[in-house]
């Protein structure tokens, strides 16, 4: 499968999804969670090695980075959320941000992963650019981290709402800097279809979250 033919087959069955979730709005038909089930069924079905279809694609990685630096703009437009939920984003962000990389650590130990899939895992917590950062600083594979990025947000954004209604969390702040923490991207994703509050406390969370990753994960890879 060439490069063009990867691309625009990402494309295509993302603007599928995307039809089918506006028909039928569901966290099962999200296009975040069903694009990559198909792909992946797509790539087994017509053998496609996995690497060659990461090396086609490694524009849409790359893309990430203007990306996350472009949620800048509703953040600023929502600068009185800063001023008025600091420290809850703080605080957020150093807790979730230890714990999530503390149980990459106890899962490594537990199932005595080799280090490079042990970085990798740590690194899983945040958005693919800062996530790519973690893993070259902690010498772990990169194609392996994007799995685990892909399938924490597909995770999070699945438990994060079943979790987000039975705990009542119904206030923007705290849905979305949840969202934001354990989704990543997708989390962001889904806070800004809740509203612009949701979204921003998401984008907060996830950039100040993708950060704190940067500087203090090869302190916590040490206990690896």
């Amino acid at each position: 499968m060439g490069f063009l033919t990867c691309l625009m087959a990402t494309f295509a069955v993302y603007a599928v999804n995307l039809r089918v979730y506006r028909r039928w709005r569901s966290v099962l038909t999200s296009p975040l969670i069903l694009t990559p089930a198909v792909l992946i069924a797509g790539l087994y079905a017509a053998r496609v090695p996995f690497d060659a279809y990461v090396h086609a694609t490694r524009s849409l990685v790359w893309m990430m980075g203007p990306l996350t630096v472009a949620l800048a703009v509703p953040i600023y437009q929502q600068r009185e959320y800063i001023r008025r939920w600091w420290p809850a984003l703080v605080v957020g962000t150093v807790v979730s941000g230890l714990v999530t990389m503390l149980v990459g650590v106890a899962l490594a130990r537990w199932f005595a992963l080799p280090a490079a899939v042990a970085h990798s895992l740590i690194a899983r917590s945040v958005s693919m650019p800062f996530a790519f950062v973690v893993t070259d600083e902690l010498a772990g594979t990169r194609d392996l981290t994007t799995l685990f990025v892909v399938a924490s947000g597909m995770a999070g954004i699945v438990i994060g709402d079943l979790l987000l209604v039975l705990m009542r969390l119904r206030t923007p702040h705290a849905h979305g800097a949840t969202l934001g923490a354990v989704a990543q991207v997708a989390g962001v994703v889904r806070a800004h279809e809740r509203g612009l509050p949701n979204g921003v406390m998401a984008s907060l969370t996830m950039v100040f979250s993708g950060g704190f990753a940067v500087v203090f994960a090869p302190w916590v890879a040490r206990l690896f």
